[in-house]
Parts: structure tokens; C-alpha cells; sequence
């Protein structure tokens, strides 16, 4: 039994344990999700500074179709892991698959794929095409894949693909991966020597007008015979100093390829400086060689951080295009590919769950109109700005003056001014401050330029708004009339009408009458004569009839009950007795009801100890 009790203790031991832990736990699982989110709601301030934050790739970020953008004539084959034909079977064809986001290369970034090559013909795979592996550029989506479209030789052939691997006309990109073809003009290892092989593999640089530079070949064979070949390629970067103006990255790449089956073929190294943030992509490029190019990302981890940009948002006047005065633009730290969105305060519950958004900030005299929203690029200084919007808000005024009243004729005294008041159209009219009018002078109406007349300022006021037409406010000065005297040519004058207009009464007096004031009375002669008239009203009262006494035969004893209700109607009728005691002198000598009270109570008091002495007896 004492076993079981022990067993049942722990066991409602472990459950309020568990219970006071589930509630810590989840919210601190909640806590994680809010920092980890991908939107944010922020307030804009001009001058200052905000970050989207978010700055970390999530693992296998790489197997996410959702985050490749397809160019040239690539085609996704699938989308979990994200998998894309760069080529299919076409000669003088090119297809990237570029990744939304960017890199930030002043952090460690170690990252993989699998490359796949078959020719049209033949069984040598390396006669499938040109090129087909890794870029690495400081520029964005939409220039690469403007600079596929419209950088052409004048006999037509690509400046981009082919010898130039897909980075031709890209600054200071890196191409790491295959080169299938070899092209005397181009193909020259670090001693200038042409390397003939067709089957190299490469880390080739451009400069900062996007030529080649010469970089060092190695050789990696199939080690599989067939018509296919499957490489794993991977890129690893250590960077090792940056830049004072943070711009630039020296670092040490180096370069992975091996066999499906993880076969290390060969490893390349080279010291590189490159932008800080660069755009991730692949490449399958043919000529006349020509096959299946193709690409899959592979389940390792994506170890990298986000490559950001400043992005400027400005606050514009729309009617002249202007910066507001006074208003600093505001620089939100972005990662590129981040999708950003500026609100008024009007439409801030309107928010893209794929976005983040920026309330405006509210600037004095100005409304907000619009927002252009943006998707952040790469290093892209023309395109990284937002450009906000304003319109000034229409001010309404309201001039305030006193005027004298037609009947006033002494107007030799000056009315002061009063101030303007302004804001903004379909607002309330701001009260003025008034200043003080001359002694004996007052308000005794407002008037409106329509001609609408008030009893006073606030009235007036009461529902007045700013228009986009100045509003006029007239108050009409009136003086106070003269005391009027009394007939009959007096010296004393009647006394003046109070705020509810009331008259107080006068008697008509001669001139011969001589009005002399009376003598106040003091307190001590007041109350001396109130006493003397309630003992000379006292006499006159009579007292209410006794009760018939119960006979004298009566045993001593303590009251009955029958007696008890005697007793209390007795008191009643001596309380009535002394209140109408009350009543009479009240009606009588008015002030002096609280001594008739006293007196009726004693002379009530004075019965019931007379009938107690009796019943007694």
C-alpha cells in the first residue's frame, strides 16, 4: 500500500512538473518563430536606420524552388529538390538558374550540387556542350539575364557564353565548374601555355569590365565509363580580410569535384578578392557541341549568410519632385531579393505576408500618397531606392477682428487685434487668443462674412471648419449703459440688473425725504428678543387634556401590557402635544422653532415622569 501511494505521488509529482514546463516551452518556441520570421511591420524615421534582420540562410535553403529564377533556357524538372535542365539537346544555347538571394562573402559559405552531362551524340560526354557549373557575380538577377539577351558580337555569336563560360560581360565574376571546350584564344593555364584537354576544370575570373583573366586548369576525368557524366561539385570560401570601406573581400575558394559515388576527382585552389555580396548561380552553356546540360541541388547543408544592400528611401514633394525640407531619406539594411513596401498610416493593415513593410513616417503640412515597392538587387546603387511620395495638406485660415457696435459713439479708444488662426481644410476652427477689451466694453455678438450671427465666439465656433477660402470672424464691441437715476432728481441711484435681468425693487421717494439708515441689530439683542417672545407665546399655549388614570386599587406592580399601551399612547399624544407646539410657534414666530421643540420635548418628559410616580403608587 505504501508502495502505491509513493508511486501515485511521483507520478502527480512528474505531471505538475510537466505542466509548469509545456507553457515555458511554448512560449519560448514562440518567441524563436517571431524572431525567425520573414516580414516585418516597421516605423520609418527620417535620418535613421532600420534592418529587415533575418540574415542567416535557413539550412537547405538550396533544395527550395521557390528561391531559383530560371533564365535563358532553363527548365525546372523539379521542384523538392529544386532540379532544372539548363539545356536540352540545343546547340548555341545558354540557361542559368540564378538563386533570388545573395551571399555575404565576408562569411564563411560552403555549399554543393550535382551536375549532370550528356552528349547529343556519341559516347563522350564531354562533348556535350561548352560549360556547366558554378557562378559567383556582384551583379543582379535582372542584369545577368539582360546581359545573355543583348551582349553580341557584331557577327552575332555571344559575348557571354561559349570561351567566355557564362560570365562574359559580368565584372569581377568567378566561374567554377567545367570547361568542355577547349579554345586556343582563351584556354591558357597560369604560364600562358594553351591547355588542350577537353575535359578541364576550372576557376576563371573576370575583370572589372567582365574579360577573362588567365587562371590555372586541372584535369578530372570520368571515372565512370558511359555516355553520362554525374559530377558533385563543391565550393567552400574562407574569407581572410575585408575591405576599410567594407566594399571588398579577400578570401580563399576552393573547389570540390567528385563522383556520384563521392569519389574525390579533384580540388582547386585559388586567392580571390571579390564584392562583398555576390549572386549565386549555375550555368549550362553549348556551341557546337552540344547535349543535356542540367543541375540539382543536393540535401547537404547551405551554410551562408545573407548578402545585404542599404536601401535609400526617399520623401518626395509629388508636385515639384523634390526632397521634402528638412526630411533626411531613411536606410533600411536589406537582404537582396527582399520584397519592401512603404505604407501610409491609412493602409497599414494592408500588409503582404511575402513583404516587408514600412509605415511612412508623418510629416508636418503633408499627406502620404504613394510608395514604389521594390525587390532589393545586388550592388545595385540606381535601382535600391525608394522613392516615398508626398502631397501638401490644404491649410485653411481663419481671421479674427472687433468692430464696434453701430450705437457705440465714443470710439476713441482703439479695439485691440486678435491673431489668425490656421489648419488643416475639413478641421475644427481653432479657438484665437483674445485680448482684453477696454473697461466697460463687451462682446455682445459674432458675426460671419454670410451674415450668420452668434451670441458668442464659442458658438460661433461651435461647428466651424477651415476651408480652402480664409473664414472671417467680426465681434461686435458693445459699451455697458449707464447707471439711470431716480425720478425726481434723487441722489440715489437704482441698484443694476443682475445676470438673469431680475430689477431689484425701490420705493419712489421725495426729494424732501430724508433717508436715514437703520440700526443693525446685534447678535446678543436678536437672540434676547427671540427668548422673550417664545416665553410670552408659551403662555397662551395649552397643554392637551391628561389621560384618565387607571384607580388607585391598583397592586404596585410592573406595567401589563394593556398599561404599556397606555404608557405609549400617552407619549405619543405628548409628542404630538409638542408638536404641535412646533407648528404653532413655527407658523407664529418663525425663526424660533428650535426653542418651541426643546420646550414641548421637557414638557412631554414632565407628564411621563408624573404618570411613572403614579403607577408606581
Amino acid at each position: 500500500m505504501k508502495k502505491k501511494i509513493k508511486h501515485c505521488s511521483e507520478l502527480i509529482l512528474f505531471a505538475l512538473l510537466c505542466v509548469c514546463l509545456l507553457p515555458f516551452n511554448f512560449l519560448n518556441n514562440i518567441s524563436y518563430k517571431v524572431v525567425q520570421a520573414d516580414t516585418t511591420t516597421s516605423q520609418l524615421v527620417p535620418g535613421q536606420s532600420t534592418d529587415t534582420g533575418n540574415h542567416i540562410y535557413p539550412l537547405n535553403a538550396n533544395t527550395n524552388s521557390a528561391l531559383w529564377t530560371n533564365v535563358g533556357t532553363a527548365q525546372t524538372n523539379s521542384t523538392s529538390p529544386f532540379s532544372v535542365s539548363l539545356v536540352n539537346n540545343q546547340s548555341t544555347a545558354a540557361g542559368y538558374a540564378l538563386f533570388n538571394g545573395a551571399i555575404d562573402m565576408s562569411q564563411r559559405v560552403s555549399f554543393s550540387g550535382m551536375f549532370s552531362l550528356r552528349a547529343h551524340s556519341g559516347t563522350n560526354p564531354f562533348a556535350a556542350g561548352d560549360s556547366l557549373g558554378f557562378i559567383l557575380t556582384p551583379k543582379s538577377t535582372d542584369f545577368i539575364a539582360n546581359n545573355l539577351q543583348t551582349n553580341v558580337a557584331a557577327d552575332g555569336t555571344s559575348n557571354v557564353v561559349g570561351k567566355y563560360l557564362g560570365i562574359g560581360g559580368l565584372p569581377d565574376s568567378i566561374f567554377v565548374g567545367r570547361d568542355l571546350y577547349q579554345n586556343s584564344d582563351v584556354d591558357l593555364d597560369g604560364a600562358g601555355t594553351e591547355n588542350a584537354a577537353s575535359n578541364n576544370i576550372a576557376i576563371r575570373q573576370t575583370n572589372s569590365s567582365g574579360t577573362l583573366i588567365t587562371k590555372d586548369y586541372a584535369t578530372a576525368s570520368a571515372p565512370d565509363s558511359g555516355a553520362t557524366v554525374t559530377d558533385n561539385m563543391e565550393i567552400e570560401w574562407q574569407p581572410t580580410s575585408v575591405s576599410t570601406n567594407e566594399s571588398t573581400v579577400t578570401g580563399v575558394l576552393t573547389y570540390t569535384i567528385s563522383s556520384a559515388s563521392g569519389v574525390t576527382l579533384s580540388v582547386l585552389t585559388e586567392t580571390l578578392s571579390v564584392a562583398r555580396s555576390m549572386s549565386l548561380g549555375v550555368i549550362g552553356a553549348t556551341g557546337g557541341n552540344y547535349g543535356i546540360l542540367s543541375y540539382s541541388s543536393t540535401s547537404d547543408d547551405f551554410n551562408a549568410y545573407k548578402g545585404t544592400q542599404n536601401v535609400q528611401v526617399n520623401y518626395l514633394d509629388q508636385e515639384t519632385g523634390q526632397s521634402i525640407i528638412n526630411t533626411l531619406p531613411s536606410t533600411i539594411i536589406a537582404n537582396v531579393g527582399d520584397k519592401l513596401t512603404v505604407f501610409g498610416k491609412q493602409l497599414r493593415d494592408v500588409v503582404d505576408v511575402n513583404t516587408y513593410s514600412y509605415l511612412a513616417p508623418e510629416i508636418s503640412g503633408y499627406m502620404f500618397v504613394s510608395a514604389n515597392p521594390m525587390i532589393v538587387a545586388n550592388n545595385d546603387l540606381v535601382n535600391n531606392v525608394i522613392n516615398v511620395y508626398y502631397k501638401k495638406i490644404p491649410i485653411g485660415k481663419a481671421h479674427f477682428s472687433y468692430q464696434y457696435n453701430s450705437d457705440v459713439t465714443d470710439r476713441s479708444i482703439a479695439l485691440p487685434s486678435i491673431d489668425d488662426t490656421q489648419g488643416e481644410v475639413n478641421t475644427a476652427v481653432i479657438m484665437p487668443k483674445l485680448t482684453n477689451l477696454p473697461v466697460d466694453y463687451f462682446v455682445s455678438k459674432v458675426m460671419t462674412a454670410d451674415g450668420q450671427q452668434y451670441a458668442t465666439l464659442e458658438d460661433a465656433l461651435a461647428d466651424a471648419k477651415y476651408t480652402n477660402e480664409d473664414l472671417q470672424f467680426t465681434l461686435i464691441v458693445s459699451k455697458v449703459s449707464a447707471p439711470e437715476t431716480s425720478d425726481k432728481g434723487s441722489n440715489e441711484v437704482n441698484p443694476k440688473k443682475d445676470i438673469n435681468n431680475e430689477q431689484a425693487e425701490q420705493k419712489p421717494k421725495t426729494s424732501a425725504t430724508v433717508v436715514v439708515p437703520k440700526k443693525k441689530q446685534s447678535t446678543k439683542e436678536k437672540s434676547t428678543k427671540q427668548n422673550n417672545e417664545v416665553k410670552s407665546k408659551s403662555k397662551d399655549i395649552k397643554l392637551p387634556l391628561t389621560p384618565p388614570l387607571a384607580p388607585s386599587s391598583l397592586k404596585p406592580e410592573l406595567p401589563r401590557s394593556s398599561d404599556a399601551i397606555a404608557i405609549k399612547k400617552l407619549v405619543e399624544q405628548s409628542e404630538a402635544s409638542a408638536h404641535n407646539l412646533k407648528v404653532k410657534v413655527a407658523g407664529t414666530a418663525g425663526l424660533f422653532a428650535g426653542g418651541a421643540v426643546a420646550f414641548g420635548t421637557l414638557t412631554g418628559l414632565g407628564k411621563f415622569a408624573k404618570l411613572w410616580k403614579i403607577l408606581k403608587k
